[in-house]
């Protein structure tokens, strides 16, 4: 309904994996649940009679499925109400029922309509972002339910997601949706053409953007690649191509648009506020540990102390670098709950004084400090204190003081380290990326081969190592080139 060249691409199964959290615990906490409740239980492709005949025999039943011209869905839970309609309970994954439900249910509900049933009410069950993982904790105590769906922007809506999909109804009926069905999937995807439009890139970024509109095709000082430019679609319209050519009436005027534009104006495809950047080293402190983490996120919190979606940190790599140019390194790993050993290692291992160099310490390093004081009160203090030493190497990069063409928008670690070194050594790791080395963990976790789970850890460390090393190695780079 919004993008049939996204439903395309989507169905085809052309979409890129996803890092997304463990569910294990999540989905056994959630069997638990529902195995109190006696539901008989649909089975992978059962026919719609089959889902017919577990609610006529029981009145209620879980993952059934249903089929209706071409159609076909699976419902969570079915359960009849008194007037011979069905509430429908749809499990949500997350701390909150959010809007992007919206169009699913209404689907849902149209598709049982066809098979002759009418759901007449939705309830979200979902994960209580309150509960703290107490010992011995009981199914029910890590969910709640609503029957309103969250804003994208924050707070509920008045209407319950009955009434919404109500005034959907109004819009369009189950004979128009499955026309609209049919005349999609009967054009490929060379045919439904790439138009730019909001939901490209908000509330995220298509994971079908690049194959829509070729931007790994575009040279390096093109317009288009404006960072967070609301003006992006208008600039081949006005035949601008370039970053250079780009009007100050068409640009939002951020530190890092600046830069782009300025790197684009040089002949070396460089810009750097030397100043800045100077201000920004002048504050550092030897010795420099350069600091990363890996972490595995967890739907439902397995261990005491833990929230729903919390964050175990399993890894850590750490080169220290002192003013001699003399280079230590130290690494951890482990699997389970390893939090407090984590801690203590850690504590223990970084230098009493000097910087902590970490990059996007705010949404990494820095907040997963802040929840292990959190969970750990009795280690606050000393966590805090490694917190106030940190430094974001991401700084220069993300605010414009440094920017090479080459970046192409970009400031993550892996674009930047060949721009200052011709050592990129991830290329030659068995893990290359965090989502490999969050799956590599959890294989790691799993295994009873011991020496296959020291093989992951190998790996693992590896990657990490890398990640660190390249810190030292960007922060070298632009300290050779600010002498330079």
């Amino acid at each position: 309904m919004h993008c049939p060249r996204k439903a395309l691409l989507a169905r085809e199964e052309m979409m890129p994996p996803l890092l997304r959290p463990d569910r294990a615990e999540y989905q056994k906490m959630l069997d638990r649940l529902f195995e109190d409740a006696h539901l008989q239980e649909g089975k992978v492709n059962d026919p719609t009679e089959r889902s017919l005949e577990i609610l006529e025999q029981d009145g209620k039943g879980r993952n059934l499925r249903f089929e209706a011209k071409g159609l076909r869905t699976t419902i969570p839970v079915m359960v009849r109400k008194e007037d011979g309609t069905y509430k429908a309970i749809y499990p949500v994954c997350s701390t909150a029922p959010k809007e992007s439900l919206l169009d699913l249910l209404w689907i849902d509900q149209q598709i049982v309509k066809l098979c002759g049933l009418t759901i007449s009410e939705h309830e979200f069950l979902y994960l209580n972002k309150a509960y703290v993982r107490q010992e011995d904790p009981k199914p029910e105590d890590f969910f709640a339910t609503q029957t309103h769906l969250k804003k994208m922007h924050g707070g509920y809506y008045r209407q319950t997601a009955d009434e919404q999909i109500t005034r959907i109804e109004t819009y369009i009926t189950p004979e128009e949706l499955v026309e609209l069905a049919w005349k999609v999937f009967r054009t490929p995807p060379q045919g439904q053409a790439a138009r730019h439009v909001k939901i490209c890139t908000s509330p995220s970024k298509c994971p079908f953007y690049n194959e829509c509109f070729q931007v790994e095709e575009l040279p390096d000082q093109a317009a288009a690649l404006l960072s967070s430019s609301s003006n992006r679609n208008d600039f081949d319209e006005q035949g601008i191509y370039t970053l250079d050519q780009i009007p100050a009436s068409m640009i939002e005027g951020t530190s890092l648009q600046y830069a782009q534009i300025q790197a684009a104006k040089n002949p070396d495809g460089v810009f750097m506020d030397k100043p800045a950047l100077q201000e920004w080293m002048n504050d550092l402190v030897y010795p420099i540990t350069y600091l990363d983490f890996e972490w595995d996120t967890f739907a439902l919190a397995p261990y005491t102390g833990m929230k729903p979606f919390s964050v175990l940190c399993f890894q850590y790599s750490m080169h220290i670098e002192h003013e001699d140019d003399r280079l230590e390194h130290s690494v951890y790993f482990s699997t389970g709950d390893c939090r407090k050993d984590f801690i203590e290692h850690l504590l223990a291992e970084v230098p009493p004084t000097g910087s902590i160099m970490v990059f996007n310490m705010e949404g990494a390093e820095k907040l997963r400090l802040m929840q292990l004081a959190e969970q750990f009160p009795e280690y606050r203090e000393r966590l805090e204190a490694l917190c106030e030493r940190m430094v974001d190497l991401s700084t220069p990069f993300e605010t414009g003081c440094y920017y090479d063409l080459r970046q192409r928008g970009k400031s993550s670690l892996k674009t930047l380290l060949p721009l200052f070194s011709t050592k990129d050594g991830y290329k030659l790791l068995e893990v290359q990326n965090g989502m490999d080395a969050v799956f590599a963990y959890r294989k790691a976790s799993h295994t009873e081969d011991e020496n296959e789970k020291e093989e992951i850890a190998q790996q693992i460390c590896d990657y990490c190592s890398m990640d660190t090393y390249a810190e030292r190695e960007l922060f070298l780079g632009l300290k050779k080139k600010l002498e330079g």
